[in-house]
């Protein structure tokens, strides 16, 4: 019942179509219209015209090198190939949140959110190199400071499933689902990760334990249609009553 987990697919798309991609306002401040530049990125992005995406966030860059303008140019490098180049583009983005962090006496929680951000994205392009600890320690880095740190502990499950570390990835599953429990994938994750050792009964059922049956079912409720649907029943169907 084992298979791997594409990690970079289901932590970039989110990334793509759910983080922030205009310029941050300072609490109480009003919103600006998008930068046109910011708009061209974004289509681009949905197009998945990374060549353009790209350029478009290079301009931005130029513009001004926030650590949002040079976070959307690492993305959009790393989904165009450039893996090594993405991961330069995350250092001086680490660089340029340092520089923006606000006074003692300011909120901090969005900063944080933002700087959390950036590792997720560092641990992607450190995983596309095949360079998966220094992967692993990104996305660490990214849960102690996200006020949810949802994606990255599914992010860390994933990569500690497909090593066949499935007790370290099922206590990160535990820590994912905690942090946003809406998340199908890491329930599917950690059904895998807990089948696994689950023993035979004399009737070549599968003895269940209640955490893996609840695991299984909160996938498919939460994804009755997704791509692991079909292998959580067939889990379900293989369990002893």
């Amino acid at each position: 019942m084992r298979k791997s987990i594409q990690t970079l697919a289901a932590s970039l798309l989110p990334l793509l179509f759910v983080l922030p991609v205009t310029a941050q306002t300072p609490n109480g401040a009003k919103e600006k219209e998008p930068d046109p530049l910011t708009v061209l990125y974004n289509q681009a992005m949905q197009a998945k015209d990374w060549s353009h995406a790209v350029t478009t966030a290079q301009q931005l860059v130029e513009q001004k090198a926030t650590s949002l303008n040079l976070k959307l140019l690492a993305y959009a490098q790393l989904y165009s190939g450039s893996a090594e180049d993405a991961l330069a583009t995350y250092g001086r983005a680490l660089d340029a949140a340092q520089l923006e962090k606000p006074a003692n006496n300011q909120p901090i929680s969005s900063w944080k959110d933002g700087l959390s951000q950036i590792y997720i994205g560092k641990g992607n392009a450190l995983l596309k190199l095949k360079r998966t600890p220094e992967a692993i320690e990104a996305y660490n880095q990214s849960a102690e400071l996200a006020s949810n740190a949802g994606l990255a502990y599914f992010n860390l499950c994933a990569v500690l499933y497909n090593m066949g570390k499935t007790q370290d990835s099922a206590a990160a599953c535990r820590k994912c689902v905690q942090a946003d429990p809406t998340r199908a994938n890491a329930w599917f994750v950690l059904a895998s990760d807990l089948f696994a050792d689950l023993p035979v009964t004399t009737q070549g059922k599968v003895q269940a334990s209640p955490e893996t049956r609840e695991a299984l079912e909160k996938y498919l409720a939460l994804a009755p249609d997704g791509p692991h649907a079909a292998d959580v029943k067939a889990m379900l169907e293989m369990l002893s009553k």
